[in-house]
């Protein structure tokens, strides 16, 4: 009776497994879609050192609402190593470079390691997206 009540237990979290793997993949399919139909125009990798994910909340908040950012999208992203954050922000501004960002978000302008325009929004959506659940 043991083998079966295991082989059962077993089973079922198979399933509970597969069932959350599709989820997970249903849901970022979904930010994917949704970030597509932004069209942003430039992708930002930010490496300040954060020990918190929240550090940088406000200043984003901030940056979103200047006369002359239209739309904007931001993960953070527990860093490689485990210690601290990094964000990848992806918007649509009008005259922005990489000073005039790091000069809205409080930032050392070495901080900003990525600051290009994109060229496929589904490719960098499914970057940005790669780790939310």
């Amino acid at each position: 009776m043991d083998k079966v009540y295991a082989q059962d237990y077993k089973n079922a979290l198979k399933r509970e497994k597969e069932v959350l793997n599709n989820v997970h993949i249903q849901s970022r399919n979904k930010w994917r879609y949704l970030l597509t139909k932004e069209n942003y125009n430039t992708l930002v990798t930010i490496r300040k050192p954060m020990r918190n994910k929240y550090a940088m909340e406000s200043n984003m908040e901030r940056f979103f609402n200047l006369n002359r950012v239209s739309s904007m999208f931001y993960s953070v992203e527990r860093n490689a190593d485990r210690e601290g954050y990094h964000i990848h922000l992806m918007f649509n501004a009008y005259k922005c470079n990489k000073e005039v960002l790091a000069w809205s978000l409080d930032l050392k302008p070495n901080y900003i390691e990525y600051y290009e325009p994109i060229n496929s929004t589904s490719a960098v959506s499914g970057y940005v997206t790669k780790n939310m659940k």
